[in-house]
């Protein structure tokens, strides 16, 4: 009798308990909630706000679909445009450079598939930032550029550039990127419509699919502790820190007193010589062979070696014995510097 009572109560326990777990399914008015064999369909729906010329190019198997569509944009620095950066919290990568003045500028690395609704200040073109993009994107955003830089990208075609200044109240067809507030000429910005109009027009060869994360994700052995970052650009509107959270597994970056919308989870700051100063103060330097590195995240630091045999090949970063650092998964944020004396940590 008392084995029959307990079989019983199970039972209901277990209806009971199966419907407390249908009751949490979600349920969407007209429908049935999504099962798992939707979730490609769902990715589909999602790609069809791409252009459909873009659509026809990739694949939507499932493997495909977690592969991003790298696009790369010129996004200023300056402490005028500092404060209206947006959109640069959803790149995958952003690669900050010097420029005239020996200030930063940046190189954000964003997805196709997930384009921000709007992206900026967009600002000018370097050579050594073609160099930088060249194994992840060969389709650049940009407002203007040195000569070597435009010439570059208007006698060549190793890269699809768009230089926005050529479309700016063209014909009335895009209207104006300016944008009230920021002051010129800090005012360009990028909205994801205009993002979808430019990308018809990219050839399919530049503009790929890659695999991602593009480095080995986990954590290192070893390390010292790094949880605060500093690094000295010698002027108090331009100097950089990192404050590790470790809730969050991310960076806050602060750049002369404004923090950034962007959160990396991982920062490699790479020591590149500055071959020469040009002409109005532009600097040129080389992003192939190697130098010192230093990796940060989870709070800690691994010193180490960055590498690169030739520009169409990503760069490397080992340790003392060669083997690869691990990264943390998200955001990576690439800071080149011509000394790592600039940084300190604790």
């Amino acid at each position: 009798m008392l084995s029959k009572t307990l079989s019983g109560l199970i039972l209901v326990l277990t209806i009971l308990s199966g419907v407390v777990i249908l009751s949490s399914v979600p349920k969407f008015e007209g429908e049935e909630a999504p099962r798992p064999s939707q979730k490609v369909a769902e990715e589909r729906r999602r790609l069809t706000s791409l252009p459909s010329g873009i659509l026809s190019r990739f694949s939507l198997f499932p493997n495909s679909l977690k592969k991003p569509i790298p696009l790369a944009v010129m996004i200023e620095n300056h402490e005028h445009a500092r404060p209206y950066h947006i959109g640069i919290d959803q790149a995958l990568v952003i690669q900050e450079f010097l420029v005239e003045g020996f200030i930063s500028r940046f190189v954000a690395i964003i997805d196709a598939r997930n384009l921000p609704k709007e992206i900026g200040p967009v600002r000018s073109l370097r050579p050594y930032f073609l160099d930088a993009i060249k194994p992840w994107s060969r389709t650049v955003f940009h407002a203007g550029g040195s000569p070597e830089a435009l010439k570059r990208v208007q006698e060549g075609s190793e890269f699809y550039a768009l230089n926005l200044l050529y479309f700016d109240d063209k014909n009335g067809e895009y209207g104006s990127f300016r944008k009230d507030g920021p002051p010129a000429p800090h005012d360009l910005f990028l909205k994801k419509k205009v993002f979808k109009s430019f990308l018809e027009e990219v050839p399919e060869r530049l503009l790929q699919q890659v695999s991602w994360p593009p480095y080995t994700i986990g954590i290192p052995d070893g390390g010292e502790n790094a949880s605060d970052i500093r690094v000295n650009f010698f002027n108090a509107l331009h100097n950089v820190s990192f404050e590790y959270l470790p809730l969050a597994q991310k960076y806050q970056r602060t750049n002369g007193g404004e923090v950034s919308p962007a959160r990396p989870n991982t920062i490699a700051i790479m020591e590149v010589p500055i071959d020469y100063i040009g002409e109005y103060g532009r600097l040129f330097m080389t992003l192939e062979g190697s130098g010192n590195v230093q990796i940060f995240h989870s709070g800690k630091v691994w010193e180490g070696r960055w590498s690169r045999g030739v520009d169409t090949q990503k760069f490397t970063f080992t340790n003392a014995d060669g083997e690869e650092i691990p990264f943390k998964a998200g955001q990576l944020w690439m800071m080149v510097l011509p000394t790592l004396e600039r940084v300190s940590y604790e």
